[in-house]
């Protein structure tokens, strides 16, 4: 960039036209003030009169020695000479004022462009795997210190979208990878055995069959995610306690096998939303429920409204989340809910379960455009 395009070589030539400009007809005005006085204020009239001047107070006589007339060219002169004078003073006064606008409004524009600066670096050095940086500008509370904590308050946004897109990656990649193996381990093992019968055969197949549709429910999740994120799926409003309820009584029978009961605790809350993908943020969590649950053990399902948000939940009473979704691979179930959370504005976060027992996981959805911090305690710990 040349330095006639930069932003500080245009703020130092305004810098200096402004005060270049003031200054220049500052200087114009005392001219012209002199000027007219030296032409108002003769002393001719006080040497043909015989009268006395006064200077600084003080009386002088005047002795006239010359005709009116030569009086008059002598002033004239003389006063010439002093407007000539002064021309060129004030000329000059201008040339070093010019030169002096220019230093000062290069120095100027550069303190003032310094924050500026600093937050240009920064960004530079900025990269979408590294977005961990921030600008801390210090300094008082002006537009540019608001600036830098608007671009900071973006980046922190950035690195943890790029932060669970890369564990909602790590997580796909892996749990989709694990069905796959072990359709690829069974057929090998039968393919291998040339005593393999049709039984066998059969036995693979079911096995095959049974992760296939494990990865088709992945692969729904993740198109519902997709189509959510690309904004393709249009929100509606629905109430987050008839969602909780309809999936209890769906998953009445598949708990009832495993020797598991299910509890709803609900109240009205309703928000802006996808259905589609809000019902299977629920599916996923009551099926990492189901999977740590014990026979005789209880799931409490519930939605409701605390504050600005809406939630819905799933408190187990399995050994716990080894690994929170702030961090750490989560599973692609999770993933999934937490995707759908984001995607809605809101956020998934666990806390223990009653007692200590277990886990709770809950989906925060705001109800307001502006929202306050989602709370620290799990709302159906009081429920």
């Amino acid at each position: 960039m040349t330095l006639s395009r930069s932003i500080r070589f245009r703020l130092s030539v305004q810098y200096s036209a402004v005060v270049f400009g003031l200054g220049g007809a500052l200087l114009g005005l005392v001219y012209l003030a002199i000027r007219r006085m030296l032409q108002a204020q003769t002393m001719t009239q006080y040497v043909i009169r015989g009268e006395p001047v006064l200077v600084d107070g003080v009386q002088v006589d005047v002795m006239p020695r010359l005709e009116a007339a030569e009086w008059r060219t002598l002033e004239s002169l003389f006063n010439e000479f002093v407007l000539n004078q002064l021309a060129r003073y004030t000329i000059l006064s201008l040339v070093l004022l010019f030169l002096l606008s220019l230093v000062v409004g290069w120095v100027m524009s550069g303190r003032v462009l310094k924050p500026v600066q600093e937050i240009t670096e920064v960004a530079s050095d900025i990269q979408a795997t590294d977005l961990s940086r921030r600008i801390g500008l210090r300094g008082p509370d002006d537009e540019l210190t608001r600036l830098a904590a608007t671009f900071d308050g973006m980046l922190e946004r950035l690195d943890r979208a790029f932060s669970s897109q890369r564990r909602f990656l790590a997580d796909t990649s892996h749990d989709l990878r694990t069905p796959l193996a072990v359709i690829r381990a069974n057929v090998e093992v039968v393919a291998d055995d040339q005593n393999a019968s049709i039984e066998d055969w059969k036995e693979v197949g079911g096995v095959i069959q049974r992760n296939v549709e494990k990865m088709s429910e992945m692969i729904e999740g993740l198109l519902a995610t997709a189509r959510l994120q690309t904004g393709r799926a249009q929100a509606v409003t629905l109430d987050l306690a008839q969602l909780v309820t309809a999936k209890a009584i769906e998953f009445e029978n598949v708990a009832r096998e495993v020797a598991v009961s299910l509890e709803s605790v609900v109240n009205p809350a309703v928000v802006e939303g996808v259905e589609i993908p809000l019902d299977r943020a629920l599916s996923n969590l009551l099926d990492n429920a189901l999977g740590v649950s014990k026979s005789g053990n209880v799931i409490r399902l519930g939605a409701g409204l605390a504050s600005e948000w809406a939630w819905m939940a799933v408190e187990d009473q399995g050994p716990g989340l080894p690994d929170s979704p702030e961090g750490g691979r989560i599973g692609l179930g999770l993933s999934i809910v937490t995707q759908i959370a984001e995607a809605h504005g809101g956020r998934l976060c666990s806390y223990p379960g009653r007692n200590g027992v277990g886990t709770t996981m809950v989906v925060w959805l705001p109800t307001t455009s502006s929202v306050e911090p989602c709370p620290d305690s799990s709302p159906l710990s009081n429920a």
